[in-house]
């Protein structure tokens, strides 16, 4: 491509790196990319804990509701299912009729995913449990939408400061290689955005901005009419995020468990990612007629969430396992400081619930 067309712009080599249907990084149903064999972790990948503690905001979301015998969960980016299948199973743990009333969507774009998600997810027993290739596919009156770690892999521009000015780096090639092209930022929602950055920054200075949050966060708040948005993922406020010490950006490779910098170097290889502008996730989602909730870190949102289900274990040594991944996802050190919640709500009843713990 880069050869017919000329240099691609990071975002469009990013999109191509993850998602290229054949060698994306993330189509690839064969794949490990999770656990302690794969490139990296996630809340998931701890065990079922995690799925246990979600199904507890989902219930209370259907409370809210008044206990329809309807309710649809729409769940971006399920990677292998296993968050899908932990729900259901904690749903069915707690109360049939909920249970029963969760009509479970699955949203993954890449084909072959979808099919190895559609037969797992046969095996598994669980009737009103399938998979979209889009959020359009899953309209419905009301539900719940989770985004667990789905941001953070959204294809981003990259731009340096150079000259006192912000120039776009895209990919090109050179002597059979990829290399980076530097260009001034053409005007457009690109440099509309970068008005916002602060311009005290020093020479070289490079950073990301992400585009697809707007377009995302709009089609999401068009899928229920009245319903709960849930997502988790990294980053920080703008303040913070393009602060002049941090004169690298966030983008970063992640490999076996080791963290690169180099995203040329090994493309459909190994997961790009990058922290999230908060400050951004809140403008889009007002743009989209949203409400916010509230955010937390992974800590406080989950401790206040399970307050009720620690009160009521049934002994320290059956729930050991439990209790044990309950520590890892809590814990700063470990998965607790690292990730935030956010909330935002569309229609009446969504509006009027109150966020788990202290926003």
């Amino acid at each position: 491509m880069i050869k017919e067309g000329g240099p691609l712009s990071f975002s469009r080599f990013m999109e191509l790196a993850l998602y290229h249907e054949d060698f994306g990084y993330y189509t690839d149903p064969s794949r490990t990319r999770v656990g302690k064999t794969g490139d990296f972790a996630t809340s998931v990948s701890i065990g079922p804990a995690y799925g246990r503690l979600l199904s507890l905001r989902i219930r209370q979301v259907w409370e809210a509701h008044g206990n329809p015998q309807v309710f649809s969960v729409l769940e971006l980016g399920p990677e292998d299912g296993s968050l899908a299948l932990d729900i259901l199973k904690a749903a069915h743990q707690q109360d049939a009729a909920f249970h029963q009333a969760l009509h479970y969507t699955a949203c993954e774009p890449g084909a072959r995913k979808r099919e190895a998600l559609a037969n797992r997810f046969a095996a598994a027993g669980e009737p009103n449990l399938r998979v979209v290739a889009a959020p359009e596919e899953a309209k419905a009156e009301r539900g719940i939408i989770l985004g667990n770690e789905v941001l953070d892999a959204l294809p981003v521009h990259l731009v340096r400061w150079s000259g006192g000015s912000w120039q776009e780096m895209s990919v090109g090639l050179e002597d059979e290689k990829l290399t980076w092209t530097m260009s001034p930022c053409s005007d457009g929602p690109l440099s509309d955005h970068l008005t916002k950055l602060p311009v005290d920054l020093p020479e070289g200075y490079t950073t990301e901005v992400c585009l697809n949050l707007f377009p995302l966060i709009k089609e999401l708040a068009a899928t229920f009419e009245d319903a709960l948005i849930l997502l988790v993922d990294y980053g920080f406020e703008r303040s913070e995020y393009y602060h002049p010490d941090r004169c690298e950006g966030t983008l970063q490779t992640y490999t076996r468990h080791q963290v690169g910098k180099d995203p040329l170097e090994a493309p459909g290889e190994c997961d790009l990612s990058t922290h999230l502008d908060f400050t951004s996730i809140g403008e889009a989602a007002q743009a989209a007629d949203l409400t916010s909730l509230g955010s937390a870190r992974q800590e406080s949102f989950l401790v206040h969430l399970a307050s009720g289900l620690l009160q009521n274990l049934s002994s320290p040594e059956t729930d050991r396992e439990f209790l044990g991944q309950f520590q890892t996802l809590t814990h700063p050190a470990f998965f607790g400081s690292r990730f935030h919640f956010l909330e935002f709500a569309k229609g009446p009843i969504s509006s009027g619930l109150t966020f788990p713990g202290r926003s």
